[in-house]
């Protein structure tokens, strides 16, 4: 299975390395080991108080892994239990995250929860927010807070209400609410797959905008295994990867680089995406075109994604003659189920992705007939799906939607017994 090739600093996430050289990915050696920080560790051999890696921490001291990928943060002490902290990568160490950044150049950031008493389960998040294109959408109508960084700064810490499966409730979230909770700002306006460096400028835009969707979540997951505990070589980690509408789109786009990163637990089923709202379809009908759009959908992406500089599912891109086929969910959804379990949330006739995006849609009984019919044929392989007539659009990151289905199979019962490795289910409603 070919996955995108990485940098080899975020390859030794995974890294197994011990105390002589050993090969690294591409080819070259690692040099874990030998008492020096070499590039592509992130320690060897020495100690950091646990203060200085996060905000999080309150005191202790962290040992370097014997894989020199990351501090052994259990001898950390957890500040005020259920805080939530602002991580930056790029202000955390700009000469490997400067490149972690949103639209208008600011630091991209992630808000972290972690489990009051120690826990090897995670639940990684990426947020959604539809797109701007400078096309169908331009950037620079887009709501400010989607292209620019959080509003407070790196290593801020506070108490933040979440609610559905980052709900800290037991009752209403049993599963999850003791795990580690991450939640990825999404500020790059590109699904959480643009693969630029450099500003993209535009005719709508000259002064350019930078789409780095992808190095935002690799250096996401960089952090939390340099400096927060998410370790690969513990045999106990539990990790559920996923987001909502375009941090939805963005968790599969990303899966590939996710389980090369997490190849253990990938490789035990311990790696497990739950993506609410992703799916496209290849929709042709000229009465009802993506808003202001005059071509089918698919040109309208294919446009964005050469705007985007973006890449998709490479396994999948390396199956098909157009790439674009990669952007609809009958084309991805073979590709990374056969990864790693995939849950599939959406909505029969989704109110964003349906309606919203398609405003006339709702108006044409008939193509609303057509739009559910291609719908369920397109999902119909999906193994483990939940489906509601709708309109709705994301349910998994409030406490009604989260509550959503029949009786014995909401979207939360579901989903526990999909991390607990049950049995497949298929409910519609």
């Amino acid at each position: 299975m070919r996955f995108e090739k990485l940098t080899l600093w975020v390859a030794l996430i995974a890294c197994g390395c011990s105390g002589s050289p050993t090969s690294a990915p591409d080819g070259g050696a690692t040099l874990c080991g030998n008492g020096v920080t070499d590039l592509g560790e992130a320690c060897d051999g020495d100690s950091m108080a646990c203060t200085t890696l996060g905000g999080s921490w309150s005191a202790g001291m962290a040992e370097c892994r014997t894989s020199c990928a990351g501090w052994d943060v259990s001898a950390c002490t957890l500040g005020t239990p259920g805080n939530t902290e602002v991580v930056e990568p790029a202000v955390r160490d700009p000469m490997r995250w400067a490149q972690a950044r949103c639209n208008d150049g600011t630091p991209f950031g992630f808000r972290i929860s972690l489990a009051a008493t120690p826990s090897p389960v995670w639940v990684i998040q990426l947020e959604g927010g539809g797109w701007c294109d400078d096309a169908t959408r331009p950037c620079s109508e887009r709501e400010a807070w989607l292209t620019t960084n959080l509003p407070a700064p790196d290593r801020a810490t506070g108490l933040l209400v979440t609610h559905g499966i980052l709900s800290r409730d037991d009752t209403g979230n049993p599963t999850f609410a003791d795990a580690n909770h991450v939640l990825a700002h999404y500020c790059s306006s590109d699904f959480w797959h643009g693969a630029t460096t450099e500003l993209r400028p535009s005719a709508v835009s000259p002064g350019g905008w930078y789409y780095s969707g992808r190095a935002n979540v690799r250096a996401m997951f960089e952090v939390l295994a340099q400096r927060y505990g998410l370790d690969d070589q513990d045999p106990a980690l539990q990790v559920l990867f996923g987001g909502n509408s375009a941090g939805a789109h963005g968790a599969q786009f990303n899966s590939a680089f996710v389980a090369q990163a997490l190849p253990n637990a990938r490789e035990a089923g311990r790696l497990k995406l739950l993506l609410d709202a992703p799916w496209f379809l290849d929709w042709d009908n000229p009465a009802h075109r993506i808003e202001n759009a005059t071509v089918r959908d698919r040109e309208v992406w294919r446009n964005a994604r050469a705007y985007w500089g973006a890449t998709g599912d490479p396994d999948c891109e390396a199956s098909v003659a157009d790439p674009i086929d990669c952007w609809f969910g009958a084309t991805w959804y073979p590709f990374v189920s056969a990864r790693q379990p995939t849950f599939v949330q959406i909505a029969q006739l989704d109110s964003v992705i349906g309606l919203e995006i398609h405003p006339t849609l709702g108006m044409d009984a008939a193509a609303v007939g057509a739009w559910r019919a291609q719908l369920r044929a397109t999902t119909a392989s999906v193994t483990w799906l939940f489906s509601g007539a709708g309109p709705y659009h994301v349910l998994t990151l409030s406490d009604p939607g989260w509550a959503m289905g029949p009786a014995g199979s909401t979207l939360q019962e579901m989903a526990s017994r999909f991390f607990d490795d049950g049995p497949p289910e298929r409910v519609t409603f």
